[in-house]
């Protein structure tokens, strides 16, 4: 097999870096090109937290989320210093699908247990960790500092007949710009450095509130600090901190962790294809929105597979043949184009 050449250095990335590394294929060497790579960029938290499909697409993901996280359950027998913990509408109230098969220790909570006010609560296992140290684990490929304008650049970093994973996010296209159907979602995160020792380091809490705003606490391991997070804001591509949503995510926590707030604050659909350009094998794996670390290891896997099935495919197939593979994957987020279908270079 001959090598191949990954564009974007976030989970999704280096997820395909890893898996196809695990599955035995035969690559010479894997390259990911990316202006920014694990060393060079903080990621602001996640965890994964169930909830109940309300459409066939999010039927869809469960499976996704479901191999992801028993990944990271096995993961933390092999590495113990990865921790992983956590603590309506009808489809919550009914538990819909989705929200429980296979998540250990799933309950109900009794409402003798629930805060004034709430109407449903409930408690289960699941894996938090801190983004930073985890994408650092996965970083075991060479990596090539550079901003891209357009996809077939990548051929420039890569040997001829490398395989091009195209993991950019908002969807590079090969003669530049992005998937017209892609947009940005702005999150706003608080990093809070709470007392150690208070007993509440093993829970991740999650509020859903009557005007439908969320809101996430969640502690990374390793010392890591705690994230408040509930800032959702599509088409936004502001990149620095707004006040207004500071002071927001900081009055919100203080009245719903109080405990957790006594110490000052620091302050759709996925597109999952392959097709060939120019002679170069292309496979598109982009547009997860908020949910890449739920879904980076079975997505990872589905990309190996899916480079392995098509480089199959082309060593049997004239050079006049249409190539199409075809996959989708959804997440709540992002509406993107159909799987891509191009005809081969002559």
């Amino acid at each position: 097999m001959s090598e191949i050449v990954i564009v974007g250095a976030r989970i999704l990335g280096l997820s395909v870096a890893m898996t196809t590394d695990e599955s035995g294929e035969n690559v010479p060497s894997m390259t990911v090109v990316s202006l920014y790579g694990p060393d060079l960029f903080d990621f602001p938290h996640t965890h994964f937290r169930p909830f109940p499909s309300k459409i066939e697409d999010e039927v869809r993901e469960v499976a996704r989320k479901i191999a992801t996280m028993l990944r990271f359950r096995a993961l933390v027998s092999s590495n113990p210093e990865c921790l992983y913990f956590e603590n309506p509408d009808e489809f919550y109230q009914s538990l819909g699908k989705g929200y429980t098969e296979e998540i250990s220790g799933f309950r109900v909570l009794d409402k003798a247990e629930l805060p004034e006010g709430v109407i449903m609560g409930t408690d289960y296992e699941t894996f938090t960790f801190n983004p930073p140290c985890k994408l650092k684990f996965q970083y075991a490929v060479n990596f090539v500092k550079a901003q891209l304008s357009f996809l077939k650049e990548m051929t420039l970093h890569g040997r001829s007949g490398a395989t091009i994973v195209n993991c950019t996010g908002m969807g590079l296209q090969w003669e530049g710009g992005y998937d017209k159907k892609c947009f940005p979602i702005r999150g706003q995160t608080l990093l809070v450095r709470p007392r150690l020792n208070t007993g509440l380091e093993q829970f991740t809490v999650t509020n859903q509130l009557r005007d439908n705003k969320w809101t996430f606490f969640i502690f990374r391991p390793s010392f890591g600090g705690c994230i408040v997070d509930g800032t959702k804001q599509s088409h936004d591509t502001y990149s620095g901190v707004r006040k207004s949503d500071f002071e927001e995510l900081k009055k919100r926590a203080a009245v719903l962790y109080p405990e957790r707030m006594k110490v000052g604050a620091d302050g759709k659909k996925m597109n999952i294809s392959a097709g060939r350009v120019d002679g170069v094998l292309v496979v598109h794996d982009y547009g997860a929105g908020g949910s890449g670390f739920d879904f980076s290891y079975a997505v990872g896997e589905r990309i190996a597979e899916l480079v392995k099935q098509s480089r199959l495919k082309l060593q049997v197939e004239s050079k006049d043949c249409i190539l199409s593979k075809r996959a989708r994957y959804a997440t709540a987020f992002l509406l993107l184009c159909v799987p891509l279908t191009v005809p081969l270079a002559t």
